[in-house]
């Protein structure tokens, strides 16, 4: 009895008296001295100035989110058109198949008459140059001239027909290129100039996605510095509990890591909206990382129906970490991962907490998370 008596005056005063920042008062009280009232003014101004530059840097990220979503939509309108794009190509190659097809069949035609034609033209080209001799000649031989003659008459204009038909056939052939050309381009244009926008878009989308990474790990530094400040401002204080430092904390075989810095809404055990919580739902800042618990592997990384994205880590043994409210996820199933590293982050579109759920299962059984995770500081 009488040692419990004196542990109980002790608490207030054992933190700062280890230090050397105490000084007695007149009823025995612990009275804050100059130098620890200084160190005490300069941590609040610097949790101040930290609880700004956080919330500044929350704000830039969620107006950076809002500009990634407007890139998503446009990546999701270019999709489209590129289906549109697509039917349009597959009209293109169709019609180049069938232009393909029209210039064989004319160059097999032309090759055709052109050959039929220079065979005809030989010969005449031969008559011409051996005509008959017009007076030592039998009766038989004019007749044949004659018939000769009448017979060339008769086919000049049918070989002016062909020469006709046989050059048409050539302004058809080229014009069926030419179309075929401009086919090829309007393909080529079609494909490409979609396929250049999604890039760059995906390329811009990439590249502010690291910007919101970049603003929200610094205001994820802000708030770590701050709960240090806040740990050691409770010191001077004197409101550090005694347990730690007298050594009777019990230790917990899993140790595990809380994945989001924030206030408990609702823990093991109650009941919220009829319903009764298996894990621990927390309170936390939009855009807040959510980091793994322990080492372990990601068995699952993604969308759940009805728990939007989720990620499950095996963290030893049969225990899993279970956690849902993610907006971003950064991992994929199968990664090794190592406690503290960052798994994704929760949604950052609004300024409004967000509300965060996690779970500790044994042999998929929810199990209270106390066993695993230092819950006192929620």
């Amino acid at each position: 009895m009488r040692r419990a008596r004196f542990l109980s005056r002790l608490k207030p005063v054992v933190a700062l008296c280890l230090m050397g920042l105490c000084v007695s008062g007149a009823q025995g009280q612990a009275v804050l001295s100059k130098q620890a009232q200084a160190e005490l003014n300069t941590i609040q101004a610097e949790l101040r100035a930290n609880e700004r530059k956080s919330e500044q840097k929350r704000r830039s990220a969620r107006q950076i989110a809002r500009e990634m979503e407007g890139l998503r939509r446009e990546i999701i309108n270019i999709g489209q058109k590129q289906g549109a794009s697509e039917k349009r190509a597959a009209v293109y190659r169709a019609r180049l198949e069938t232009l393909n097809a029209h210039e064989a069949d004319l160059t097999r035609r032309l090759g055709t008459m052109r050959n039929k034609q220079a065979r005809l033209l030989s010969a005449l080209q031969v008559y011409s140059r051996n005509p008959p001799p017009t007076i030592f000649v039998s009766s038989r031989k004019a007749n044949d001239a004659v018939l000769a003659a009448i017979i060339l008459k008769e086919v000049t204009p049918e070989l002016k027909k062909s020469a006709d038909a046989l050059s048409e056939q050539n302004r058809n052939l080229l014009a069926v290129r030419r179309e075929a050309v401009l086919q090829s381009e309007a393909l080529f244009i079609s494909e490409s100039d979609v396929a250049e926008q999604q890039a760059q878009l995906e390329a811009l989308l990439a590249e502010r996605g690291r910007l919101e990474d970049q603003l929200l790990s610094e205001a994820d530094a802000f708030e770590v510095r701050n709960l240090e400040l806040e740990a050691r401002a409770r010191v001077l204080r004197g409101q550090t509990p005694l347990k730690g430092l007298l050594g009777t904390q019990k230790s917990k075989s899993l140790n595990l890591v809380v994945p989001v810095v924030g206030e408990k809404l609702a823990g093991y055990g109650e009941t919220v909206d009829g319903r009764v919580i298996r894990g621990v739902r927390l309170k936390a800042a939009a855009g807040a990382q959510v980091r793994s618990p322990a080492e372990g592997e990601v068995e699952y990384a993604g969308p759940l129906e009805g728990y939007g994205q989720v990620i499950i880590v095996h963290v030893g043994g049969d225990y899993r970490v279970i956690m849902t409210g993610i907006g971003r996820v950064y991992v994929e199933a199968g990664k090794t991962v190592g406690a503290n590293e960052p798994l994704g982050r929760l949604p950052n579109l609004s300024e409004k907490p967000q509300s965060f759920y996690f779970e500790l299962r044994k042999s998929d059984r929810p199990v209270n998370p106390a066993t695993g995770f230092d819950l006192s500081k929620l």
